[in-house]
């Protein structure tokens, strides 16, 4: 009788010690909320560089999952992959257990870890556990816990766990002619001498190296004032690198040595033809045209009568006043009529030299991109129209008044509506600062026969 009496006891004791065991367990597994805390923190980040671009890194969390970033230049072009999964860290043992269904690259998933040296790969059959063997290997550089950082060959990257695509693209700087006072001359002066100071890989749709050794470029910057002209010659020396890296033979003039003699000299059998600098009145059937040199402004018809360019050959203008459409002073918007008619006279001493193709553009680094796309065979007119809609619209096609074979088109953005500095000259030959409303700008524009390719180069 007193053993059934003692029943109900113990069955409020099991009772008892079973809610405590819950409440132990529910107090042991509580920590595991963290793993859904709304802020996650970086970890570990090992990196196995094989060169400047080729490298993994992987990333470990503090909420157990991880990122394996796979940095490639894949047809010139740099491409991060990103594989993505949680882990487990127990004991110096690291696994890896991946959600990405693709396999974007090869790579071990089991891993020993040591501590502040990196990870070795996992040998489940073997006790050899050499620290020389390390595959990848712990940084703790401060940068990959910075929102964003540069690299030198990727450019800048985001630590956003959350960003599928970690290169961040950046549009190409504007760099609006208006800002820049283009020169006039009195033309009825002939002894006038005014100063101006104040690694590739070729993929199979590129010509062949041993072709493009055959080639021939000219490079020159104007003066305009001397900090503009250390950008403006800082990119002209990228096109260069680029195009010295093709294999084209480069003749560079910057100023204050861009002789007029020495340019006329290097420009004999010239392919390709690139001006940057200041644009000029100096036309031959409208007061537009030329190009400004330290010591002398050049009028079209003085290029007309003394370069001795390659027949077909490519002309590139950059950041040229009126060499696109726009041109500094423009307090309106010109219209695509003026803009087609400025355009098509810088074209005119060059089309009457038997170039090929005209290709105008005011944005920085942008001749580089034509390049490539020019040196893969593609037509001047698809160029044109891939790169005019990076920056603005195309305006309009039309026949080329000089040459019905050819064609002249102007790309243009629309207006801002908001006050702008512009460069106006006080007619002693000096400029002032005038804010005036931003107007509609045409800075993209090509002349030429649409179907315009490298191979014609080489004719």
């Amino acid at each position: 009788m007193k053993t059934l009496k003692l029943i109900p006891v113990l069955l409020i004791a099991i009772f008892f010690c079973f809610n405590v065991n819950i409440v132990s367990a529910l107090t042991i597994f509580k920590p595991l909320k963290s793993i859904n805390k709304a802020s996650v923190q970086l970890k570990y980040v090992f990196i196995n560089e094989v060169d400047s671009t080729n490298k993994d890194i992987l990333k470990l969390y503090d909420d157990f999952s991880y990122e394996f970033l796979f940095f490639q230049k894949n047809k010139n072009k740099a491409k991060v992959k990103r594989e993505k999964g949680t882990y487990s860290l127990k004991s110096n043992k690291l696994v890896l257990d991946k959600e990405t269904k693709a396999e974007l690259k090869e790579h071990p998933n089991h891993f020993v870890f040591f501590e502040n040296k990196g990870l070795i790969k996992s040998k489940w059959f073997s006790k050899s556990k050499k620290e020389n063997e390390l595959l990848y290997v712990l940084n703790n550089d401060a940068k990959f816990w910075l929102p964003t950082y540069n690299d030198p060959y990727f450019g800048e990257i985001t630590n956003d766990k959350k960003a599928t695509k970690k290169i961040i693209e950046k549009k190409p700087e504007y760099n609006p002619v208006a800002t820049l006072p283009s020169y006039t001359i009195n033309t009825q002066n002939d002894n006038n001498e005014e100063n101006l100071n104040n690694d590739i890989v070729l993929n199979s749709n590129f010509l062949s190296r041993d072709s493009l050794r055959k080639l021939k470029a000219i490079i020159i910057v104007g003066p305009v004032d001397r900090e503009y002209d250390k950008k403006s010659i800082a990119h002209q020396k990228k096109t260069a690198k680029y195009l010295r890296d093709m294999g084209v033979q480069v003749f560079e003039f910057y100023p204050p040595n861009d002789k007029w003699e020495s340019i006329l000299k290097a420009s004999e059998g010239a392919h390709i033809f690139i001006y940057s600098g200041h644009g000029s009145n100096q036309g031959i059937n409208y007061e537009i045209g030329g190009i400004c040199l330290t010591k002398n402004i050049y009028h079209a018809q003085e290029i007309l009568d003394n370069l001795k360019l390659h027949e077909n050959a490519l002309i590139l203008f950059n950041s040229v006043c009126g060499a696109a459409g726009s041109s500094a002073g423009d307090i309106k918007d010109i219209g695509k009529n003026e803009a087609v008619k400025r355009v098509s006279e810088y074209a005119y001493p060059f089309y009457k030299l038997k170039a090929g193709g005209y290709y105008a553009n005011n944005y920085t680094n942008c001749l580089v991109p034509f390049l490539e796309y020019f040196f893969q065979r593609k037509n001047i007119k698809s160029i044109y129209k891939k790169q005019a809609s990076l920056y603005q619209k195309i305006e309009c096609y039309s026949v080329y008044q000089y040459d019905s074979q050819f064609e002249v088109s102007v790309a243009a953005k629309p207006s801002t509506n908001k006050l702008v500095s512009i460069y106006v000259g006080t007619g002693n030959g000096k400029w002032k600062v005038k804010k005036v409303m931003d107007c509609k700008s045409y800075d993209v524009a090509y002349v030429g026969k649409p179907n315009f390719t490298v191979v014609d180069l080489f004719k």
